[in-house]
């Protein structure tokens, strides 16, 4: 059996209704989504931590905790991305044009859609992003 925990930065607490977040750091909760051999098994949010400066690895110590092995993200710096692959969590992009509730995203991630983040896509602070 496989097991996944999907984040997913968003704006409302509306489970797989819910409106994706452009950016991991500054959304105001995270829909987390539990896969069992690719099916939904369960579905929860979580409001992220306050943020301040340099404040974007507080939500990742909180994921990882969660048991969180997944994100799908549209936007995030080089911190975060780092510290994510340090607790083991794997980043995949998918753009809010195309997918931009939960529903959508998971249903990609799950179909094999999402390509994994790469260096050229993070954010380089001060707005600095490229989504």
């Amino acid at each position: 059996m496989n097991k996944v925990t999907i984040a997913i930065p968003s704006v409302s607490m509306d489970g797989l209704t819910g409106i994706r977040s452009d950016h991991f750091g500054h959304c105001p909760v995270f829909t987390l989504v539990d896969l069992q051999d690719n099916q939904i098994s369960g579905v929860r949010t979580v409001k992220n931590v306050a943020h301040e400066v340099g404040g974007c690895l507080k939500p990742v110590a909180m994921l990882a905790d969660l048991g969180v092995t997944t994100m799908v993200a549209v936007g995030m710096g080089r911190g975060p991305f780092q510290k994510m692959a340090q607790h083991g969590i794997t980043v995949y992009f998918a753009d809010l044009a195309t997918y931009p509730d939960v529903q959508s995203a998971i249903t990609a991630f799950t179909n094999g859609k999402l390509p994994e983040f790469i260096q050229d896509q993070l954010c380089n602070g001060s707005g600095n992003c490229h989504h």
